[in-house]
């Protein structure tokens, strides 16, 4: 069950005491997961969907294509990140409803005959979970160019939810699904300017909006102006900022949001109360990032000032971390999953609200050169990698709570841009933990192929499709999407609070960090080139072929004058091993040993530099959310797990077992502006 209806379910199962403390109390949803309290439609109206937007007229923008290199080249048929990101631009903008101005669909279900896609008041992840960010940097690392009418779309989308104040407000006029599963928890109580509250369902209420809605609206504008510098993007950033600097409760060193959305012009009241636990991080915790983000590509003040007392607040005053970075509970968490006895739980809670309130912290400790914050994000990564994980695999679970057996991709991919972050800027050396994650369950919870799809749900009877879904081609359009909740050994299992497939919650978030890791891998640093991860990727400078894990070996074609060349080995190949062999162009070169990298000297264009060095394989046995699993690996790679899945089984690659490395034509494409995020 996604978080969000963990919310809806919750509420329904609360007392009636608390029920009657609650003004909005009518607003709870029938056991259909339609509101009572909204008219729910039987039927769409034919044709276009004329969505009510705060605003109609949009300034003159233009969409820039990805400008760049493309070439075709024989390649090692291993795991390549822009090919990655390529399935990944496939679902981004395949899930789409032309529609309805190119709104996801935000469930998929494929236990169930035909599978579907379901509309529902989630569909606003779009924006909040980094989908509109993600896909301009997925062009950029890719040069794809498929369903590009959706890219201009979104942006004028945006564009029209910014209202006159400057947040971004999310529309139910023309919406029908916006009435339902509404994520109650999320969007009330909502404030009117006056600062009372109004019923979430009065007829006055057009549009909501609050910092969630705007949090990955700022990081989106921000990569819009990082790449054409129109002053429209960075306009619209500042005075979104400037809005919720208004916005924020001040008190003094730290600031926070409280709980509810705004109609437009609304404020908080006098008297709300400031929000701790989960609360407190999705009111005013995952905004920290984007805020910093825009600072750092702008130098823009106000966004550090609120970036810096927001993240001094979901430290300190939040109640959702303890001071030595292990997680605590919050009680709302505890609410949601209650039928797992967690009463007595100190530490552990909802893995990707934790995350990503990290990767704000960090992304801020690192904009503002704020050591102790950074430290603090160091120290509760690892509380995350040693509790209720699989380190080796990178299976993070949704609920970090003893016995819990699902993995939202989410939290794979906030902590794997943790790794990737905190390694690129020195803090600590977390490359084979991003190498081992990429490769095995980051990789596995990716949707590479629909023909499990369509196989799966010829075991189930035929069931109508409802007015909210559709079954157009779905496993196709979902292909590069990522699990919802994989188990240790398969994409999903049916369960009755899992019965869905995918969030595309988890579809953004992976999204945007395939661009972290394409960015990441490779650094360019005052004339040599870094290697830091040993996967397939083009660049100026040089492009890497890996050979892992057939074969222990990686080549780099070098294409501009480097004065060095350093390459980071494998996490298993020991420290000054003399079974390390360089070559250039065939022959045996020298190197020597820095820590995990070999120093290769320097290297001229036209140059196939190269090192070998022999891959292991083994068996471990490794419990991953309560189930006990035979691990067979090889490199960092799993290659095989035992017992396998049943339903869209994982770590299908006994073809990995081969010794010789097989190769494919692919394009590859190099763009002339990467950038830095």
């Amino acid at each position: 069950m996604d978080r969000r209806d963990f919310v809806k379910t919750s509420l329904l199962a609360m007392s009636s005491t608390l029920l009657a403390d609650d003004q909005d109390h009518d607003l709870l949803l029938s056991p259909s997961g339609f509101s009572a309290s909204f008219n729910v439609p039987h039927s769409l109206p034919p044709g276009k969907l004329n969505v009510q937007y705060i605003r109609e007229n949009v300034p003159h923008f233009e969409t820039l294509p990805a400008r760049g290199q493309r070439y075709v080249d024989a390649v090692p048929d291993t795991l390549d990140v822009a090919e990655r990101a390529k399935l990944c631009i496939n679902a981004l903008t395949s899930i789409t409803d032309s529609n309805a101005d190119e709104e996801v669909y935000w469930l998929a279900t494929f236990y169930r005959n035909p599978p579907v896609m379901e509309h529902n008041f989630n569909d606003w992840v779009q924006n909040v979970e980094g989908m509109m960010e993600a896909l301009p940097l997925l062009r950029i690392a890719t040069g794809s160019t498929q369903n590009n009418q959706v890219d201009p779309t979104w942006t004028r989308v945006l564009l029209k939810m910014i209202g006159p104040d400057g947040l971004v407000y999310v529309p139910f006029g023309g919406r029908p699904w916006s009435s339902v599963s509404v994520a109650i928890t999320y969007a009330r109580p909502c404030w009117a300017p006056d600062g009372e509250t109004i019923a979430i369902n009065d007829p006055a209420v057009a549009h909501i909006g609050n910092p969630m809605s705007c949090q990955r609206a700022i990081s989106t504008l921000t990569v819009y102006y990082l790449r054409d510098k129109n002053p429209l993007w960075k306009s619209a950033a500042e005075k979104m900022i400037d809005r919720l600097s208004q916005l924020a409760v001040d008190r003094g060193d730290f600031a926070y949001f409280p709980d509810g959305s705004l109609i437009p012009n609304g404020k908080f009241g006098r008297n709300a109360p400031m929000p701790t636990g989960v609360m407190a991080e999705e009111n005013s915790g995952r905004i920290v990032q984007g805020l910093s983000q825009y600072y750092r590509a702008t130098g823009y003040e106000p966004a550090l000032r609120l970036a810096g007392k927001l993240a001094h607040y979901v430290r300190h005053q939040a109640q959702y971390y303890q001071a030595d970075g292990a997680w605590l509970f919050s009680p709302m968490e505890k609410q949601w999953v209650k039928s797992w006895n967690v009463e007595s739980l100190v530490n552990g809670g909802h893995g990707h609200s934790h995350c990503i309130g990290l990767l704000s912290l960090l992304e801020y400790g690192l904009a503002a050169r704020d050591k102790e914050t950074i430290e603090f994000v160091r120290a509760s990564y690892e509380w995350a990698k040693s509790n209720y994980s699989c380190a080796l695999t990178g299976f993070f679970p949704e609920w970090f709570l003893p016995r819990y057996d699902r993995c939202e991709t989410d939290t794979i991919a906030d902590m794997l841009a943790m790794a990737l972050k905190l390694s690129s800027a020195g803090v600590a050396d977390y490359w084979d933990d991003a190498d081992r994650w990429t490769r095995n369950h980051f990789a596995e919870s990716q949707l590479t192929s629909a023909e499990w799809v369509y196989r799966q749900a010829e075991r189930y009877p035929h069931k109508p499709v409802a007015w909210n879904e559709t079954a157009d081609h779905v496993p196709e359009r979902s292909v590069g999407a990522f699990a919802g909740w994989s188990t240790g050994n398969d994409f999903g299992v049916e369960a009755p609070n899992h019965p869905h497939s995918i969030q595309h919650c988890c579809t953004g978030n992976s999204a945007r960090t395939m661009y972290y890791l394409w960015e990441h891998m490779l650094a360019y640093e005052e004339g040599g080139l870094r290697v830091n991860l040993l996967l397939n990727r083009a660049s100026e400078w040089a492009d890497v072929c890996s050979y892992i894990p057939y074969e222990g070996k990686v080549e780099l074609k070098v294409k501009k004058p480097l004065s060095v060349v350093r390459l980071r080995v494998p996490e298993w190949i020991p420290a000054n091993s003399s079974e390390v062999v360089g070559m250039t162009n065939g022959k045996q070169r020298s190197f020597r040993w820095e820590g995990r990298y070999l120093n290769l000297g320097s290297a001229a264009p036209g140059e196939l530099v190269a090192v070998a060095f022999p891959i292991s394989r083994h068996r471990t046995k490794e419990t991953i959310g309560n189930f006990p699993y035979t691990l067979d690996i090889k490199g960092n790679t799993v290659i095989g797990v035992s017992p396998g899945g049943e339903n869209g089984p994982l770590y299908q690659r006994s073809h990995y077992l081969a010794s010789n490395t097989p190769f494919r034509e692919i394009e590859r494409f190099v763009p002339d502006e990467p950038i830095e995020w």
